[in-house]
């Protein structure tokens, strides 16, 4: 088993969708298909497909018709759930012969007038197999490797940040198929002094198989001694906030031999900076700010421009009104009147040249754009005519 340690990864948070899947809230097969045409004399015939909603496999057994034939002749078996998500399997009741088979069936849908095109009425089933002469290859332990990546992502409690040049950040929610819970500013820039760490780590799994039998193998990690996430590819992930020991698990589903690779242990060595801690915003400030940072005191989800200290504590404030936490700038908090629009502000001495780009990149996100207003709404509207840019919504530290 090999590893590499890819450090702290900068990775921005994926923008939340504001349009749920049109079809999750359906209960149904939009495809069903054969996943290998060539199977051992032991093996099973497995279909893999594109279902929707929560109704587990087991439940669709009953809807499902599978004939299988040879020379026209039906073969006794059973369909059955896999045990992988999307993926049924018919069972032959003994060993097959090596040979041609063919198989016609369907898979009744229930009825779901109001979300067309997400699920037929009735999927169909037809095509043939191939039995091939031999049974299953015997699996051998699978070699394995690793990439850690450490993902830190900063807290959103207006309590931990500290901001300069101007910069005064506001909560508020607004629903749209992700967490509900967006922090902006207008100007400046901020970093927050905790984090969130959790180790992520990507096993690939190498095995040397007939195509036949390999189609029958099922890769899952198992995660301090529990088998997770059963599945047909050769890529497994996971991650935690705690330091884990992975092995990874091959697994023929017809027969039921399992093989387990070596198992490594993971993040002991950064268990500091695992779960809820500390974080220094030293660097990122300085890289990005143009006057002293400070920190001010939260009212009503948003930071308060009259009750503000200098951070460190003890530093002094500078002169420059841009960055002065006592004064505030114009269109800093979400209650004042917006200053001169945003070009005003991309041309003001310390904000815009100093905090693009760079350690602090902004990162868009889609449901979330900063505003001189808590209304969401109203921000999504002007972004959208192109009167306000967006500053800032979460980012993942290293």
């Amino acid at each position: 088993m090999s590893l590499a340690l890819a450090g702290a990864a900068l990775v921005p948070s994926e923008a939340e969708a504001c349009s749920p899947d049109y079809c999750s809230y359906v209960d149904g097969w939009s495809s069903l298909e054969v996943v290998s045409t060539s199977i051992p004399t032991d093996g099973v015939l497995l279909l893999q497909g594109v279902r929707h909603g929560s109704i587990p496999e087991e439940d669709w057994l009953d809807k499902v018709d599978l004939t299988v034939t040879r020379d026209g002749q039906p073969i006794a078996g059973a369909v059955e759930a896999s045990g992988v998500r999307d993926v049924l399997l018919w069972r032959p009741a003994e060993p097959l012969e090596p040979g041609e088979f063919n198989v016609l069936g369907s898979l009744d849908n229930p009825d779901v007038p109001y979300y067309e095109g997400c699920a037929p009425d009735l999927l169909e089933l037809a095509f043939g197999f191939t039995v091939e002469a031999d049974p299953s290859a015997p699996l051998s332990a699978p070699k394995a490797s690793i990439v850690e990546n450490l993902l830190v992502s900063e807290s959103e409690d207006l309590e931990d940040f500290v901001c300069c040049d101007g910069a005064f950040p506001y909560s508020y929610a607004f629903d749209c198929g992700g967490s509900g819970t967006y922090v902006e500013w207008s100007e400046g820039f901020c970093a927050a002094q905790r984090g969130f760490g959790r180790l992520h780590v990507q096993v690939s799994v190498e095995v040397d198989l007939p195509p036949s039998t390999d189609a029958l193998v099922v890769r899952e990690l198992v995660v301090d001694g529990q088998p997770i996430q059963p599945q047909f590819y050769s890529s497994l992930n996971f991650s935690d906030s705690k330091p884990f020991c992975v092995a990874a698990r091959l697994r023929n589903i017809a027969t039921g031999e399992t093989v387990l690779s070596e198992e490594t242990c993971h993040g002991a060595d950064m268990a500091a900076q695992l779960g809820d801690h500390a974080v220094d915003p030293s660097a990122a400030l300085a890289a990005q700010c143009a006057a002293e940072a400070y920190t001010c005191a939260v009212e009503n989800d948003q930071w308060d421009p009259s009750q503000c200290t200098p951070w460190p504590a003890g530093e002094a404030t500078t002169s420059d009104t841009s960055g002065d936490p006592t004064e505030g700038p114009t269109s800093g908090g979400p209650d004042s009147e917006g200053s001169d629009g945003s070009e005003g502000s991309e041309g003001s001495e310390g904000s815009e040249g100093p905090a693009s780009g760079g350690q602090g990149e902004l990162v868009d996100h889609g449901c979330a754009c900063d505003s001189t207003t808590p209304s969401p709404l109203g921000a999504l509207m002007l972004v959208g005519l192109g009167l306000l840019r967006p500053r800032r919504r979460r980012r993942v530290l290293g």
